[in-house]
């Protein structure tokens, strides 16, 4: 492939427009040459904004172009298999917004178009690029807890933010066509602890419960505690709530290991290492740009990088696929 390569992006809502723009428009090696949305104010909105060449209300007829060797695929989840199998067709490289699709009937069509096309796959699990979870991984690795026990990861999102992200009667909200808000918003976390501890689950049991919230005109709020058990013997936990207050709303990750010392990653931008007393050592992350935060940006350098190099990603989509199948259970499908 080509010293640069040329990036078309299908789906301009809140990850496709807020993340993947900005990240590729700053990338040297990558050149932003086209966008598809069925929202014609979006499209010239984020055209005009990010100097976009080509628009297209279609996203076959972005396929067709030429200059397009990239494909994101960041429009609502019921929609992912059939653009990205297109996508493959059309000989183009693609990064899959997560989750790939709402059944795995769906996953296993994209996953087999692209490997009878030969191009490449990489589902977009960007906790793996966030700087402090990288950190985490990191110290891990260096045996920093001896060996991990446990592994917990708590997300609480406000309802109302959520709320305004998907207003009411958008597509999230479809438990039986999309899965919910909950399956879409899991894959991440749920792929965090198979990528901290390098293992994949071997148990997984799920307490759920959707609900409607009827002041913010019928959104869905819920609550999941779901424990798992990895073969190596790690017991994890995630709880994850989408019907708090903005009080409430925090993202904590945490590892203990059987040296008795443990890790704390507080959002995206502080990890703490807590030793033998007094020991405790910091690490503060600042990193510009919403595009940065979460590692949309890193992920996106990598994937392009790789594609440049004739290298496959480190994020293959039997992880994306893991995720996915994961998710569905704990909302029970």
């Amino acid at each position: 492939m080509a010293a640069q390569v040329g990036v078309g992006v299908v789906g301009l809502g809140f990850v496709g427009a807020g993340a993947h723009l900005p990240a590729f428009r700053k990338m040297k090696q990558a050149d932003l040459v086209a966008i598809s949305d069925v929202n014609e104010m979006a499209l010239d909105k984020q055209a005009k904004k990010h100097d976009v060449p080509a628009t297209y209300t279609d996203y076959r007829k972005m396929l067709e172009d030429p200059n397009v060797d990239i494909v994101v695929v960041s429009a609502p989840t019921q929609h992912h298999a059939a653009i990205a199998i297109d996508a493959f067709h059309a000989g183009k490289h693609v990064i899959c917004e997560m989750p790939l699709a709402p059944t795995m009937q769906e996953v296993d069509s994209i996953l087999q178009a692209a490997k009878d096309s030969g191009c490449t796959l990489m589902p977009s699990l960007n906790f793996r690029f966030t700087p402090n979870y990288l950190k985490a991984k990191e110290l891990i690795d260096q045996g920093e807890l001896g060996k991990p026990t446990a592994i917990m990861y708590r997300e609480w999102i406000p309802a109302a933010d959520l709320a305004f992200q998907w207003p009411p009667g958008a597509w999230v909200w479809n438990l039986e066509e999309t899965g919910g808000p909950l399956f879409t918003l899991s894959v991440w976390s749920i792929d965090l602890m198979r990528w901290l501890t390098g293992e994949d689950f071997i148990q997984i049991d799920a307490n759920v419960e959707h609900f409607p919230i009827e002041k913010l005109g019928g959104t869905l709020g819920y609550n999941a505690f779901v424990n798992y058990r990895f073969p190596g013997g790690v017991i994890g936990n995630l709880q994850t709530s989408g019907s708090v207050a903005h009080m409430c709303s925090t993202s904590v990750l945490e590892v203990i290991g059987d040296n008795t010392h443990s890790i704390k990653a507080n959002w995206n931008n502080e990890l703490i290492l807590f030793a033998e007393d007094p020991g405790k050592s910091e690490w503060h992350f600042r990193e510009g740009g919403g595009h940065r935060v979460w590692g949309h940006m890193q992920m996106d350098e990598h994937f392009v990088d790789c594609m440049i190099q004739g290298r496959q990603p480190s994020i293959t989509p039997e992880d994306g696929r893991r995720a996915v199948e994961v998710a569905l259970k704990i909302v029970g499908k």
